[in-house]
């Protein structure tokens, strides 16, 4: 084993060591009187479906989120490419010269288009939910909550770069700088009450996850994703700016109906194919129509999104009333017509027709 090998090791170490001791020296000074160990929950919502089996849809839909970029990446040989993506880990200095050098480590990651999934999906995203699992593995009295908190999110995130490393396009340097710069970072600022609270507060940041299915024809993962946005009250409650990123970046305005729930509209980009020659090509117009209650998404639509469909539709368990199975479900129709089918029974099963 080389002195490489140890730093993931030796990253997880340090997040299970440092995560309490931070998290206990911000609640001593600002909550003298509450237990040295008590862990404020922020972002958990333990009557929201979404927040049911919290851990397993996390990983599935972190780690399947790029895969509905179907155009550039594929689910063959997801398991085999977890070896790859450990490999370039476990030789991260090795790897970066291999891949281009420290130049272009730099210039690819911090200085071009790359940095700003880096920012809004490795850091922001990963921290909320980094922080999220913490909370769950909390409230079910797990013990060392932030440590399996850790485990679960890092495990989602390999998933992510073995689906990803399935385009030989992927060097080595994008999964380095994602899981240990940004990533890692993203899960330290969220042990703060502070940076939780005025991410989830004052920010309105929440995640709108996709419903993931097994595909029983084609033995494929379906309908995943990672879907974050924010939403601050800026101009009161009724009318507010509305931020919605994943792989599909749009902006537009969040209206409070007089039923009290929200209607979200928002216009913009759809990732299609990241490795295109041209700029215009690796992305198209996009939009979509969403539909909460106080954050509970009960149903979406989406035009011309990041695979094949022109529109998918997705509705949530909240909306539903057989809430003693959580279900919902989602439908698409393709560019050539072809309809795509799924039923998610989340505390059962999750199966999909195409």
């Amino acid at each position: 084993m080389t002195r490489w090998s140890l730093i993931p090791i030796l990253v997880a170490v340090g997040v299970v060591v440092c995560s309490p001791i931070l998290a206990r020296a911000e609640d001593s000074s600002s909550q003298p009187s509450a237990s040295a160990t008590a862990m404020r929950h922020i972002v958990l919502r333990p009557g929201e479906s979404r927040f049911r089996l919290l851990p397993l849809t996390n990983y599935v839909n972190t780690a399947f989120d790029t895969a509905q970029v179907s155009g550039a990446f594929s689910q063959d040989d997801y398991w085999d490419n977890h070896g790859r993506v450990l490999d370039r880990l476990a030789h991260p200095i090795d790897s970066i010269e291999d891949d281009g050098g420290w130049d272009h480590f730099f210039r690819q990651e911090f200085l071009s288009p790359h940095v700003l999934p880096n920012l809004t999906l490795h850091l922001l995203g990963n921290g909320y939910d980094f922080r999220a699992l913490a909370e769950w593995f909390d409230e079910h009295d797990v013990p060392f909550a932030y440590f399996w908190a850790f485990v679960t999110s890092y495990a989602g995130y390999l998933g992510n770069e073995a689906i990803e490393v399935s385009n030989p396009e992927v060097d080595a340097t994008d999964s380095i700088a994602d899981l240990y710069f940004f990533n890692l970072i993203g899960n330290l600022l969220f042990v703060s009450d502070t940076v939780t609270d005025v991410v989830h507060n004052d920010l309105q940041f929440r995640n709108w996850p996709g419903q993931p299915v097994f595909d029983v024809r084609r033995h494929k993962i379906m309908n995943a994703s990672n879907n974050y946005l924010m939403r601050p009250r800026i101009f009161g409650e009724k009318v507010r700016p509305f931020l919605y990123f994943g792989l599909q970046y749009f902006a537009g305005v969040s209206v409070l109906l007089p039923s009290d729930t929200s209607l979200s509209l928002g216009v913009g980009l759809a990732t299609v194919d990241p490795f295109a020659d041209s700029t215009l090509a690796k992305v198209r117009a996009s939009g979509g129509a969403y539909w909460d209650d106080h954050d509970r998404l009960l149903a979406s639509m989406i035009f011309n999104g990041t695979d094949d469909s022109i529109v998918r539709l997705n509705v949530y368990p909240d909306l539903l009333p057989f809430r003693a199975l959580d279900l919902g479900f989602f439908l698409g129709v393709a560019e050539d017509g072809g309809p795509t089918f799924g039923i998610a029974v989340q505390k059962l099963l999750a199966f999909g027709l195409s």
